[in-house]
């Protein structure tokens, strides 16, 4: 079994110690990782919600068909890359049998869904006691077709504005950026106006260009490519925090500080996050309950499908997202989740 190793401290850019940021102390609730990760989840198997061309498959048709198990001791979760099925193709959605408030969450991913067209993958975080969107959602790790950057999202009901002013768009050389991506949009409510139906509020991380070293992977096939990495949560009455440490940074760098992700961590060492969502102008604490932790990977829908014809229609020469879905299924091989490890922790004596 691969179990969570030490991870040296790495900024996406300039770090710096804020004012606000948590110093409580974190212990494990839960360690969902490797052996454990399927009695802590059940599949979801009704029609998707974002209306995508899928069919989630239940626990013992997904072990049949190849698309659960394990590999390279990590947890495995694909999609069908050989049938083309008119119906949507066969692919997994799990959800955590425990709901989460307030805590620290370590995702370990080696490997996600990359850029291919047609796809929209999510590790997020949605309610299991309210309904949608009055639970609040967490999208953590997200993105659709050929995107090569994450966007961070928060998706709640009217009331949930949060501060935009401090991020990396601030500039380079500023000391006091409270996160490191950039700003979209502000107010988390799905229905906001001016904003387009469920965008939320959203931060998207800095786009990787060609000869920029300091804009890391954070999504998709460069991810991928990179041996993948680990994002990390921070979820306090005072707002919601996202950090990334590379992959490769995390095995190369040598005598770095090295924050505990594996015992007792410690958001207030990790420096500027990649996103935070914080400001009076939402209630981190009422806006967003008992979430629980879901992967899935679903194709075309309401944001694949809608952005269809943005690039990949004159990329892939098909007209329509469904279309090419259904019959390409072999450019979906490498549309799979390699999750090396998952705990959640909550802070002592809660």
């Amino acid at each position: 079994m691969m179990r969570f190793q030490s991870i040296p401290l790495l900024a996406l850019a300039t770090f710096s110690l804020l004012p606000g940021l948590s110093s409580a102390k974190y212990i494990l609730k839960d360690d969902l990782s490797y052996k454990n990760f399927f009695n802590k989840f059940e599949l979801f198997t009704g029609p998707d919600p974002t209306n995508g061309f899928v069919q989630y498959l239940d626990l013992p048709s997904a072990i049949s068909s190849q698309l659960v198990g394990y590999y390279n001791e990590s947890v495995f979760l694909g999609v069908d890359f050989k049938v083309k099925d008119p119906q949507g193709r066969a692919s997994v959605r799990v959800e955590s049998t425990t709901s989460y408030n307030h805590g620290v969450m370590v995702m370990d991913i080696g490997h996600m869904p990359d850029s291919t067209c047609g796809t929209w993958p999510a590790a997020w975080l949605l309610s299991a006691s309210t309904p949608w969107p009055q639970g609040g959602e967490i999208d953590i790790l997200e993105g659709v077709n050929d995107y090569m950057h994450n966007a961070v999202t928060l998706h709640t009901s009217a009331g949930c504005v949060v501060d935009n002013s401090t991020n990396g768009g601030q500039g380079e050389d500023s000391q006091q950026m409270a996160f490191e991506g950039f700003m979209t949009t502000d107010d988390c409510d799905v229905n906001a106006s001016g904003q387009g139906k469920n965008v939320g509020c959203s931060i998207k991380a800095p786009r990787p260009e060609e000869g920029v070293d300091e804009c890391v992977a954070t999504y998709g096939t460069d991810f991928n490519a990179k041996g993948g990495g680990v994002y990390t949560m921070e979820w306090t009455r005072d707002g919601i925090s996202v950090w990334f440490f590379p992959r490769d940074a995390l095995e190369s760098t040598a005598k770095a500080t090295i924050p505990d992700l594996t015992t007792n961590p410690d958001p207030s060492t990790w420096g500027t996050p990649l996103a935070r969502f914080s400001g009076a102008g939402c209630d981190f604490s009422k806006r967003f309950r008992d979430l629980k932790i879901i992967f899935d990977t679903t194709f075309c829908g309401e944001w694949a499908g809608k952005e269809w014809s943005e690039s990949c229609a004159e990329k892939t020469g098909v007209s329509t997202c469904e279309e090419y879905v259904r019959e390409n299924p072999e450019v979906f091989e490498s549309a799979y989740w390699e999750i090396r490890g998952l705990r959640w922790f909550e802070e002592e004596g809660k």
